[in-house]
């Protein structure tokens, strides 16, 4: 959208202060606003019947979410939860209305999401089904060490997911991961301190996802 546009918009956004822990989103629920990720990290899953978790995406600052229950103004598709204290701006479903409307600047980068997410959940799917829960691990920890950037083949997770977070992303048991990540650990391929996860080798960590048998994931 254009500077504009966006200055336009301001006294109309609603500014949310988000505690860690809070769900904003309800899956079945009815709204079409649109959510956007100011501060802080939000986790967007389902749960099945059995209590499993299932997890889609992580939402940092820039991110947003509920564009497609504004599209088709069905329910939720799925939860909405802060990771950590958040800050959100939230766009009322009147609003939303009419920059689908009247912007074509916003609805075209709207699609252009949408169209980037399939794809995404695409690549999901087939690692679910065709790829080991160790290469699926090992391509999770690709796909945070590029949201953080990389750096001289390295990454730094200052506030890495605990190993349950990482189990929810990856489709994988949370014992499943820890032992993964302390083989990689014994491979100089990533160091734990705490909360901090250092991937040590961003090249051979993809080498081992091409050996396992996985594709680079889409990012």
């Amino acid at each position: 959208m254009a500077t504009a546009e966006v200055e336009a918009l301001t006294s109309r956004i609603e500014i949310l202060s988000v505690r860690r822990g809070a769900r904003l989103v309800q899956r079945h629920d009815p709204g079409g606003a649109i959510y956007v990720v100011v501060q802080g990290l939000l986790l967007v899953n389902q749960y099945a019947r059995s209590g499993r978790e299932v997890g889609y995406r992580r939402l940092q600052p820039g991110s947003y979410f509920g564009e497609i229950a504004a599209i088709d103004r069905l329910p939720r598709s799925a939860n909405v939860t802060a990771l950590t204290e958040a800050v959100v701006g939230r766009l009322p479903e009147p609003l939303v209305a009419e920059l689908m409307a009247g912007s074509p600047n916003f609805t075209r980068a709207v699609m252009e999401d949408l169209a980037a997410m399939v794809r995404a959940l695409s690549s999901r799917v087939f690692e679910l089904n065709a790829v080991s829960a160790p290469c699926r691990v090992q391509m999770e920890l690709l796909r945070l060490a590029t949201d953080v950037g990389i750096e001289d083949n390295r990454a730094v997770l200052v506030r890495a997911p605990t190993h349950a977070e990482i189990a929810v992303l990856a489709g994988a048991q949370r014992e499943a991961v820890t032992r993964e990540l302390n083989r990689l650990e014994t491979r100089n391929l990533i160091a734990k301190q705490g909360r901090t996860l250092t991937i040590l080798d961003i090249d051979g960590l993809v080498a081992e996802i091409e050996r396992l048998g996985g594709d680079e994931p889409e990012l």
